[in-house]
């Protein structure tokens, strides 16, 4: 049986797998020209998307259903979710056959037929959903803000013990440190909620709350008392991600315009 403590790192390795996913759809088309390197990137995609399909086929076999032997009452729950996963895998790899076949020989020259102008008309039809890449971003974010906070943490000991620390300063630094675990906290749950219901008001809310977020990353990399290299560093990849998340978000709240705003 698969222990309690191990989904949260199985649903981690779901949303890597997805990640990649979502990466090679958005910017395969930048290496066009190269396409052999094109091919690996598709190969490893749909290897990625069959793993994650073997992955949700694993979690049915640890639950109490299976082993009790009521499969049928499984399939007839999730059988949406497996015919999705099964006819996504299929169209991935038939579009990755399609597209290779028309552009391998001739990688240089830009090619769209009617196929793909279909495909495309079709894809704009659908219609507006919850932001896969901000939910992404969001998840990732979670749990990349809290490896943040013990790292400042274990930096506030480190720089305390090795360094003359002003009392004031610390204070000040570490009641800042704790405000930003307060604001990071609220923010990616309005956000999560606000995505994942099309919201307008919370997800709003997370959006207003980027910026003392942003605020409190900017002061951990430029203004507070000691900033290590480290810190900088850390810093900065947060600011990418609440400038990503940012431009999602604001995209997202474009999108809902035609559902319910409250």
């Amino acid at each position: 049986m698969l222990q309690p403590s191990n989904y949260s790192l199985v649903l981690f390795l779901q949303f890597l797998l997805l990640s990649y996913d979502l990466f090679v759809n958005s910017f395969s088309e930048l290496l066009r020209t190269a396409p052999a390197v094109q091919l690996v990137l598709f190969i490893i995609q749909d290897i990625a998307i069959l793993f994650n399909v073997i992955i949700v086929f694993l979690m049915f076999f640890n639950t109490f259903v299976f082993q009790a032997g009521l499969v049928s009452l499984l399939f007839h729950k999730f059988k949406g979710t497996i015919l999705l996963s099964a006819a996504y895998l299929a169209l991935s790899i038939s579009f990755h056959v399609w597209i290779m076949n028309l552009r391998w020989r001739d990688s240089s020259r830009f090619i769209w037929t009617e196929g793909l102008q279909t495909l495309f008309v079709f894809q704009r039809l659908g219609r507006h959903r919850s932001s896969v890449p901000l939910q992404i971003l969001l998840f990732l974010n979670g749990w990349y803000s809290a490896t943040y906070f013990l790292l400042e943490a274990f930096l506030f000991v480190y720089k305390v013990l090795l360094l003359p620390y002003p009392v004031s300063n610390l204070v000040l630094d570490v009641v800042l440190l704790l405000l930003y675990l307060g604001t990071e906290a609220t923010r990616i749950f309005f956000g999560s909620k606000g995505n994942l219901c099309r919201r307008k008001v919370p997800l709003s809310l997370s959006l207003a709350l980027t910026v003392p977020a942003a605020a409190l990353a900017s002061y951990y990399l430029l203004l507070q008392t000691y900033s290590l290299h480290l810190e900088f560093f850390l810093s900065a990849i947060l600011l990418l991600f609440y400038g990503l998340e940012l431009l999602l978000g604001l995209l997202a709240l474009l999108s809902f315009s035609s559902a319910d705003p409250y």
